[in-house]
């Protein structure tokens, strides 16, 4: 009898050991198809974010499945735990008040996005949770998976910047260098929080597998000093001496440690000689001067970046403080900030995020649940560094000093950037989150003392299947909505393929524009007037802040020959977006046409408070001569433009002719003759009839009159650069090149603005090679609105 018991049990350990194996292999191949979104193409989606938050619902479910097939996995206890964690608690609540704002949201659709992403985070968290629950024994061969995903990561992406640089500029290849997370700064991030991983198992291991942790380390190192970005520079720095002192408290001085050590050191010594070289080399100016330079600019209130993100702080803090209770609503960031950003961003261009999760979160949600999303990064250094302050060695501390390294990197990234909605870095905390919470022997011991009940097939993966099937339907329209933009953005698409594709939600796209909008446009292209107005007038009911369905009604109002409404509309766009170039031209010209000299001043005033451009004073003095105002007082109006630009050429030949004028030398025309569009009468009449085509949306008929004024005026170069826009428009990004080409050096055209448009076209033909290096040229000109478009696109 006693026999066949032990037969029995020798039986059972065997079963148990190979189940055990058959779990670790699982939890192994979940955790690598977690990492397959650093590697998924974006399918034609306005954001990569899009296809990989639906691919994260996809796998989640995948698992939630697996779990629910084997229940021995689920002790009866697994979540059970949680509810008495801290950290868990704060978790939960954080997620409660996200939710909670959803009621209060003056957008329902964006805060229903910005949750749903924040749910898909929850159930890859649980999954985590239940896949590695007594499994932190795993921990190395994480390591070496991730060494192996950092190293395929950085390899392809040096592969195509060493294919750019053979054609390109060296720094513009590097701006390609932003792997499948859509913003160099993102890459930047994701690369630096798994760089703990890589160290672990660096020191862990021998031989071989040393050295290619070595090398991924080299890779990643190199691939983030070339980026330049900061907040990465700050997180790196902070692990690896971080680390390298903990190591080297914890281990005897011998042989083996120094080499550990140095195999640390000598690839970040390696990669920034290296960065500094090139730099050096290519004669880098800004951020990719130096290494050292950069790192001065972390603390430069001169910076234009930095001087960005204090501009968005501050308009958190106002709206804050007219919120202080529920927020604006999850997301809501992306509207109810554009009023102030109005002020300090130029024409139609928005923020998207506050380049500060902490404060987002509070603008959002309001200040408690802010608190306790601070209270909830504070848990998680907290309960780490007293895990790792243990004398004892152990596994339990090498997993805490890697999640607290991973936490620390995660919030340095929150400070200065948005990685809570950054699905690449999402994963990463879900990962810290995780082990921090089965990191803890004592719930394991007091567990085993338990009865189980893990035969039997738990309620909670039904839960989990329930929550990843939600969040794959609405992950799913989301990404729809993405791909339609895209195609809006990227090709051309016709009103009544928008309207079959319309989303529910969200309705509003990725930069703030609804939906509807880009219905109306199309209806106005088409020359569908009523459609168009119908659409417009919902767009503003949507998003009222950006101005452009005012601008459009404008626009249709004006070839209705409404002036009165014309004007009435082009007013309202105006002043809901004063610093948009577009807009002050069309306001003044219809005050012009009602002879409002008051409104040409007030206009006038105001935009240049923002921008004070010489042009400025150039296209209001025309405007206040066509509406009959006092040559004598037009002459003082340009003499305070002199004050600012005293050697402006065409503000002293104003001037001139003016002066000419008002002492009886006068012209047939009823405009200033210096102006681009007017000189003699035969070619006034192609470039007016021309504008009014542009302006009806029908081009081609205004490439044939440019092109004849061009024959009498050849010398006139901004023709051209009118050609290349009608071609643009056109969605003939590569006939509008040919013609933009043409105009570049030409002194007499506003400075950056050919390479502006350039920039445009090489985008709309996918080449962001040429479309960076044309908005950097443009940027370094100082053209307007270049700056925070060269962040958004090539930063």
């Amino acid at each position: 009898m006693k026999n066949k018991i032990n037969s029995t049990e020798a039986v059972q350990s065997t079963s148990d050991s190979q189940n055990s194996t058959y779990y670790d292999f699982m939890a192994l191949l979940f955790f690598c198809c977690y990492l397959v979104i650093d590697f998924l193409p974006d399918f034609k989606s306005i954001e990569i974010i899009g296809t990989q938050f639906f691919y994260l619902a996809v796998l989640n479910c995948v698992i939630a499945v697996y779990l629910f097939k084997n229940p021995l996995l689920l002790s009866q206890n697994l979540f059970g735990g949680l509810k008495k964690d801290w950290i868990f608690r704060s978790y939960a609540v954080f997620l409660f008040f996200c939710g909670i704002t959803l009621f209060i949201a003056n957008n329902i659709s964006i805060s229903i996005v910005s949750f749903v992403d924040l749910l898909v985070v929850l159930s890859m968290f649980l999954n985590l949770y239940a896949l590695f629950y007594k499994r932190l024994y795993l921990v190395y061969k994480l390591c070496f998976i991730i060494a192996i995903s950092v190293f395929l990561q950085t390899s392809l992406e040096f592969f195509q910047l060493i294919k750019h640089a053979k054609t390109s500029n060296i720094f513009n290849a590097i701006d390609i260098l932003k792997g499948n997370t859509g913003n160099i700064n993102v890459y930047a991030a994701s690369l630096s929080i798994k760089i703990p991983f890589i160290l672990i198992g660096l020191t862990h291991y021998s031989k071989f597998k040393k050295v290619f942790f070595a090398l991924s380390l080299f890779l990643a190192t190199l691939t983030i000093f070339f980026i330049s970005a900061r907040a990465a520079y700050i997180s790196m720095f902070f692990t690896f001496v971080a680390y390298v002192v903990y190591y080297i408290k914890s281990n005897r001085i011998t042989k083996s440690t120094i080499t550990n050590v140095l195999f640390i050191v000598i690839p970040i010594f390696l990669s920034f000689i290296i960065t500094n070289t090139v730099f050096s080399s290519n004669q880098g100016t800004g951020r990719f001067q130096s290494v050292g330079n950069r790192v001065t600019q972390i603390v430069n209130t001169k910076d234009a970046s930095n001087n960005a993100r204090l501009t968005y702080w501050k308009t958190a803090l106002t709206i804050i403080q007219k919120n202080p209770v529920m927020g604006v609503g999850i997301g809501n960031w992306k509207l109810e900030s554009l009023p102030y950003e109005s002020k300090y961003i130029d024409d139609a261009f928005s923020s998207s995020h506050t380049h500060n999760d902490f404060l987002e979160i509070t603008t959002e949600t309001g200040v408690f649940n802010g608190l306790v999303y601070l209270f909830l990064f504070g848990l998680l250094v907290l309960t780490n560094l007293k895990k790792v302050l243990k004398k004892e060695k152990s596994t339990t501390k090498t997993i805490a000093l890697l999640t607290l390294l991973m936490v620390i990197s995660y919030g340095i990234d929150a400070f200065f950037n948005f990685p809570l909605y950054r699905s690449t870095m999402q994963f990463s905390f879900a990962i810290l989150l995780a082990f921090t919470l089965l990191n803890d022997p004592e719930q394991v011991i007091e567990e085993q003392t338990e009865e189980s009940n893990s035969n039997k097939k738990s309620i909670l993966p039904l839960g989990l299947i329930t929550l990843a099937a939600i969040t794959i339907y609405f992950t799913f329209v989301i990404l729809r909505a993405y791909q339609l933009e895209y195609k809006i953005k990227y090709s051309t698409v016709t009103s009544t393929e928008i309207a079959e594709r319309m989303p529910k939600f969200p309705n509003v796209g990725i930069y703030a524009e609804s939906y509807p909008e880009y219905l109306a446009i199309a209806y106005f292209k088409e020359n569908n007037y009523i459609k168009a107005t119908q659409y417009f007038n919902v767009a503003k009911s949507i998003n009222p802040y950006l101005g452009v369905p005012d601008w459009y009604l404008h626009r249709i109002e004006k070839s209705k020959g409404n002036i009165d409404d014309a004007y009435k509309y082009a007013k309202i766009a105006f002043y809901t977006r004063p610093r948009n170039s577009n807009y002050f031209l069309d306001a003044i010209n219809m005050a012009s046409k009602k002879k409002d000299t008051v409104e040409i001043l007030k206009i006038h005033n105001l935009f240049s408070s923002y921008r004070n451009m010489a042009s400025n004073w150039k296209n209001s003095s025309s405007a206040l001569y066509n509406s009959n105002y006092k040559i004598k007082n037009i002459i003082q109006f340009v003499d305070k433009g002199l004050l600012s630009f005293p050697k402006d050429t065409s503000l002293l030949k104003r001037k001139k002719i003016l002066t000419e004028r008002l002492t009886g030398v006068k012209n047939s025309d009823n405009i200033l003759p210096e102006d681009p569009a007017v000189a003699p009468s035969t070619e006034k009449n192609y470039m007016v009839d021309a504008k009014k085509m542009g302006d009806q949306n029908q081009f081609e008929k205004a490439i044939e009159l440019y092109k004849k004024a061009f024959e009498q005026s050849p010398e006139k170069r901004v023709i051209l650069q009118d050609i290349g826009v009608c071609y643009y428009k056109m969605n003939k990004p590569d006939s509008a090149v040919k013609y933009l080409k043409q105009t570049l050096g030409d002194a007499n055209l506003e400075p950056g603005k050919t390479e502006y448009l350039l920039a445009g076209c090489y985008f709309n033909l996918k080449d962001k090679e040429n479309g960076c290096k044309y908005l950097t040229i443009a940027s370094d000109k100082k053209f307007p609105n270049t700056e925070p478009l060269l962040n958004q696109l090539c930063k």
